[in-house]
């Protein structure tokens, strides 16, 4: 059982990029990327995509180099490797709500799930704040930025596949 990185060689926005995955399970990849900080929206159906920054970070952390071949395999073996047909694809921006003062209307988005008011989430300065809506092939993420910092209400978000990064962007997988 180990989390498995491979060489950054692949080129995209400026930087080299690596992936990182787990030859054993899923939980144990979302716990070790929850570690270095990483996005829910940076997993791939089967592996985060990292850049070499973060790569070099996590062999810090204890995840093993292995080439890309290897670590291929090692997905396949433990059956995490996902069919081109069943991966996630790409995040595309279907909403955005720039800082205004006071909470977003959210009633116009289409979300494949009952959500309650974004206040419960999260305390807010709706004066600094802004929400994003993506989707993707297979679910919606609502991202929650406040540059003065979120105090989480984890109680509203406990039924959700969520994660804080920096203490001031909420990500909510729906």
């Amino acid at each position: 059982m180990a989390v498995v990185v491979d060489k950054a060689i692949w080129p995209y926005r400026g930087k080299l990029w690596a992936h990182l995955a787990s030859d054993d399970n899923l939980t144990e990849l979302h716990d070790f990327a929850d570690l270095l900080g990483l996005r829910l929206m940076s997993f791939q159906g089967d592996h985060y995509d990292v850049p070499k920054e973060v790569r070099d970070q996590a062999l810090v952390l204890g995840a093993i180099e292995i080439d890309g071949r290897e670590l291929l395999a090692r997905l396949k073996k433990a059956k995490l490797r996902l069919p081109v047909s069943e991966r996630p694809g790409k995040w595309e921006k279907v909403y955005f709500f720039p800082p205004t003062g006071t909470q977003p209307d959210l009633s116009e988005v289409k979300f494949n799930k009952t959500l309650p008011e974004l206040e419960k989430f999260a305390l807010v300065n709706w004066n600094l704040a802004e929400v994003t809506v993506f989707q993707r092939r297979h679910g919606m993420a609502l991202v929650l930025e406040d540059s003065s910092g979120l105090i989480i209400k984890s109680n509203f978000l406990r039924k959700l596949d969520w994660r804080c990064i920096d203490g001031k962007l909420l990500e909510i997988l729906i």
